[in-house]
């Protein structure tokens, strides 16, 4: 038998474990062979993984391209936002339904669709758009394969409301209407937890309160009141309509702690963080003004250093980048305002190698990254055993690292649209760097460089 692909010498995670495999033999997009023991195969392509650690493909489950979009200079579209991801070692994405128009119903869905078919590299999942004001639409998203829901608990941006059509629930009848209807689907609903009322109140006493350049405005806007008491309101409505909900990039020990709870009274709450909560605090903020901007924000040193431990005790189920991919023209409206600029961080492409880098630095095991980056997800999400694991008959999905590999990140070798914005990351030195990117079979990238002729190759998942 002829193998499309055999990886040979390579130390395999398998069932949280890694040993030294004699090699991973695939056909067909599926892994068709997993063995310890040596053996030489005939092979379309071998890649020799002396040294390297083979595991399954990473999955970021929060990632915005926002393609379609109302300005397409303004944001990545599928081509360079799963290029970006590839390069990072991420096999699967899931994109979030912030599109132009947002994706709250059946035929939206199909346009994003059909053009994710002849653009993405990798594999892809998509969230359908939750909302108060177009209720009827939320149930009939299910059928056509979302794997999960999305909503905001705050108003949308002044001057971006019809972005946010179909997309926000802010008050508790939004909050009972909304999840009833997600109720009928069994589908996880994720929210951005901020509630509306504090946020409206803080921001105006920022507004009035400090001068207009100081960026602490949004520190004070964005309070971690803010989100812990939506966190709470999610938390009451999860156990009582009894859906599972997904709490997005959570900054704060005080929101996982009511999470940590929950979870222990048997409410279906996950919690994702971000790379940028657990390794950048606050002083970024002054340090880089709207370069340093995310919502909710980055909270203080010790707020920071106590994330960990929910790490270590389970509570943080999985770790996404929430990539947001705005300009350089957009971003530098903060330096009058910081209110005024658009948060996030360009992050898709950094996530695995700065996770690595704490790995190299005894923050968390190789393991336990695995399960944060590949299991829990792929289990989240409904695609476990077929992505998340390495086993004989699931995806081909492989992300081989090299944890000696080390490099200095120069956010103009990115490959994302947005590199100009990626300065939190700018200069850093890192250690342990995806070295394969291999989706259903097929190397995608390469040492960091992608092969743009996987353009169209990575698939639809359907729950």
């Amino acid at each position: 038998m002829r193998l499309d692909l055999w990886i040979k010498n390579g130390f395999v995670y398998r069932n949280g474990e890694s040993f030294r495999a004699g090699h991973v033999g695939i056909k067909d997009g599926k892994i068709h062979i997993i063995s310890e023991s040596y053996a030489e195969f005939e092979a379309e392509r071998v890649i020799d993984a002396d040294g390297l650690h083979v595991l399954p493909g990473m999955i970021d489950a929060h990632v915005h391209f926002r393609e379609p979009a109302k300005n397409p200079s303004e944001t990545e579209n599928f081509f360079t936002g799963t290029r970006a991801a590839a390069a990072g070692g991420i096999t699967s994405i899931m994109e979030m339904p912030n599109s132009y128009p947002c994706t709250y119903n059946t035929e939206l869905l199909a346009k994003r669709k059909q053009i994710l078919h002849t653009e993405a590299l990798i594999d892809y999942g998509l969230y359908g758009a939750a909302g108060s004001d177009h209720l009827e639409d939320i149930a009939p998203l299910a059928s056509e394969g979302i794997s999960a829901y999305k909503t905001f608990m705050h108003r949308a941006p002044a001057g971006r409301e019809d972005e946010f059509e179909g997309f926000t629930m802010t008050s508790d009848r939004d909050l009972y209407e909304g999840f009833s209807q997600i109720a009928k689907t069994g589908l996880p609903l994720a929210i951005h937890a901020e509630h509306d009322e504090l946020l409206g109140y803080f921001s105006e006493y920022a507004e009035r309160h400090f001068i207009e350049d100081d960026v602490n405005k949004h520190l004070i806007a964005r309070n971690p009141l803010v989100e812990t008491s939506a966190i709470q309101r999610v938390v009451f409505f999860a156990g009582q309509l009894k859906i599972p909900v997904i709490c997005c990039h959570v900054s704060s020990p005080e929101a996982l702690e009511i999470i940590k709870r929950a979870k222990r009274d048997g409410i279906r709450v996950y919690a994702e963080i971000c790379p940028h909560y657990l390794l950048f605090d606050d002083s970024h903020l002054e340090k880089l003004g709207p370069y340093g901007k995310c919502n909710p924000p980055l909270r203080s040193a010790e707020q920071l250093e106590a994330l960990w431990s929910y790490i270590d005790d389970g509570t943080i189920d999985y770790i996404s980048s929430d990539h947001s991919p705005f300009p350089k023209a957009l971003k530098d409206l903060g330096y009058a305002n910081i209110l005024k600029s658009p948060a996030g961080f360009p992050g898709t492409e950094m996530t695995l190698p700065l996770m690595l880098d704490q790995v190299n630095r005894g923050k968390l095991s190789l393991q336990k990254l695995v399960e944060l980056m590949s299991v829990n997800p792929a289990k989240t999400f409904g695609m476990h055993p077929e992505k998340g694991t390495l086993g004989v008959g699931t995806d081909a999905d492989i992300t081989i690292i090299d944890l000696n590999a080390k490099r200095k990140v120069d956010i103009r070798e990115l490959y994302t649209t947005a590199r100009e914005t990626a300065l939190l990351y700018d200069g850093l030195e890192l250690r342990g760097l995806p070295a394969y990117t291999i989706v259903r079979g097929k190397v995608v990238a390469e040492r960091g460089k992608v092969d743009d002729t996987a353009k169209g190759w990575g698939k639809f998942i359907s729950s």
